[in-house]
């Protein structure tokens, strides 16, 4: 069979192009794109339209240890948890997250050492927590855990922050939880009245998928 066929061959009908591939028809066809009543052709300098994703995200500032949140000791206190939404079911890395220390009480800037735990459940910590749950079923979702030590801290009299840079991959799930466990022997949260510290975290990642 020759390429191309007539449609309607008794009454001269519209020919449709087609490739006769061993004696089977293909219909050639040209791709066109846009809304309803409306064609574009896509060609050499048209290409089709992409909505590419924003391949590196920001969860923003979440509380960690809040101004009324129970004392968060030396003993190696865990801190209430927080819960980072990605936006989305993505799978990706984290590249880095930043702590900030507030006081807006009568109390000091808190910049002693920690541990940053991050999760992909949630542990559901209080403030105050010496333990997390029996048994270890929440020490089974920890995908990643940072030292964060006195000298990390660049701090003056109205703030602290920390940041790092971090190779944290994740697989696809829609939230990362956050909870810090203080570990300093100076350092201690929210000890007494007068005492309203704060601390936050941010994170920033790549989305993968």
């Amino acid at each position: 069979m020759a390429d191309n066929t007539t449609l309607n061959t008794g009454s001269g009908g519209d020919v449709i192009a087609t490739d006769d591939i061993g004696g089977v028809k293909y219909q050639l066809v040209k791709v066109v794109f846009g809304p309803l009543d409306t064609a574009t052709l896509v060609e050499a300098t048209v290409g089709l339209p992409i909505a590419p994703f924003a391949a590196i995200l920001e969860t923003g500032i979440t509380q960690i240890i809040g101004v009324d949140d129970t004392e968060v000791s030396i003993s190696g206190d865990y801190s209430s948890t927080a819960d980072l939404a990605l936006g989305g079911t993505y799978s990706g890395e984290i590249l880095g997250f930043q702590l900030t220390s507030l006081e807006t009480g009568s109390g000091a800037i808190q910049t002693g050492k920690g541990v940053v735990f991050f999760f992909d459940a949630d542990p559901d910590t209080t403030s105050g927590d010496t333990a997390l749950a029996a048994a270890g079923a929440e020490h089974n979702t920890v995908i990643a855990i940072t030292q964060i030590e006195a000298n990390d801290w660049d701090s003056d009299a109205n703030g602290g922050v920390v940041h790092k840079t971090v190779a944290i991959p994740f697989h696809a799930i829609a939230t990362i939880y956050c909870v810090y466990r203080n570990t300093d022997a100076t350092a201690v949260w929210n000890s007494a009245a007068g005492d309203n510290e704060r601390l936050n975290i941010n994170m920033w990642f790549r989305r993968d998928s």
